[in-house]
């Protein structure tokens, strides 16, 4: 499954490493 977050937050990044490690496509999104 594809999945994207919008920030790259502490809870961002927990998400997108847990969703990854379970063999899902992360794309993470972050505004400067």
């Amino acid at each position: 499954m594809r999945v994207a977050i919008i920030g790259s937050g502490l809870s961002g990044l927990t998400s997108a490493a847990l969703l990854a490690k379970e063999g899902h496509e992360v794309i993470v999104f972050e505004q400067h």
